[in-house]
């Protein structure tokens, strides 16, 4: 795997809050992302090129009976890690090709484990604002480096101080759940989502232009719009600005000028607002 990939899966898997493994259409291992070396204790430089369906863990994170000379135990990885869920990377379920398995961990994981890399989350499993910082330093680093661009979108639900009145911390704790799930249908697997505070969700949508991001923001806001809560039988209204990430800022002046647009899309007619 080329190094540019390997930075980039790293980028998104640090900043997602997913270890990350990608297997060949052999089922070698590609890639294993340094969240899984945490969870597992199997190192990538060791694991790389092996099949994926004989790899098995250090005793000290399965049962030590059935040790064998090796010093690793028989019990195997994908046993061992019930929850890495596997997708085709074609998105054809039928297609034999490469896979990428992606491991998501609880919210109170990094707090169990002190110096976890993985990110924060919110009480709804949803990636906060710091998650989105760890990733915008990551990718703000992954662009000087190789000029790719990137983009960052805000989606702010304007009607938000009636609806959460009405329906209170937890109900809302699920509606906010509901639009992250439907934001994730939208965006590319490569792209990601999170909460930056009560109204407000954030998208880095990686290796995109302002055409490319206005079409995204154009798709969320529309998405967002046509969400009904029920409970309180009112629709969404949504307002979604955005920038292009510039080679030599940081992660602070890119969100700021990120929220400056989204205050601009509230008092637009058309609600968006994307500057380069």
């Amino acid at each position: 795997m080329a190094a540019l990939e390997t930075d980039l899966l790293t980028a998104i898997a640090a900043g997602t809050g997913c270890g990350l493994v990608i297997l060949d259409k052999d089922g070698l291992v590609e890639y294993w992302s340094p969240q899984l070396e945490g969870v597992c204790g199997l190192v990538a430089d060791r694991i790389i090129g092996l099949p994926w369906s004989e790899l098995v863990l250090p005793p000290t994170f399965s049962d030590t009976e059935g040790m064998d000379g090796s010093g690793f135990s028989l019990v195997d990885a994908e046993t061992a890690l019930p929850e890495l869920v596997f997708y085709p990377e074609s998105g054809d379920l039928d297609m034999v090709g490469r896979r990428v398995g992606v491991l998501r961990l609880p919210s109170n994981f990094e707090n169990e484990c002190n110096g976890y890399p993985f990110v924060g989350e919110t009480a709804a499993g949803i990636p906060s604002s710091r998650a989105m910082f760890d990733l915008l330093q990551r990718q703000l680093a992954y662009m000087n480096r190789y000029q790719t661009p990137f983009a960052l979108l805000f989606l702010r639900m304007k009607n938000y101080p009636p609806i959460s009145e009405i329906l209170g911390s937890e109900n809302w704790d699920i509606t906010s759940r509901a639009v992250y799930d439907q934001l994730k249908v939208v965006v590319r697997m490569a792209d990601s989502v999170g909460l930056y505070n009560e109204d407000t969700f954030w998208m880095v949508l990686a290796n995109s232009d302002i055409e490319g991001t206005m079409v995204v923001a154009e798709k969320i806001k529309h998405l967002a719009g046509s969400m009904k809560i029920d409970i309180a039988d009112v629709f969404l209204s949504v307002a979604v600005g955005g920038v292009i990430a510039r080679e030599g800022e940081n992660c602070e002046a890119l969100a700021a000028r990120g929220l400056a647009e989204t205050g601009k899309a509230l008092d637009l007619p058309v609600g968006i607002s994307v500057g380069s």
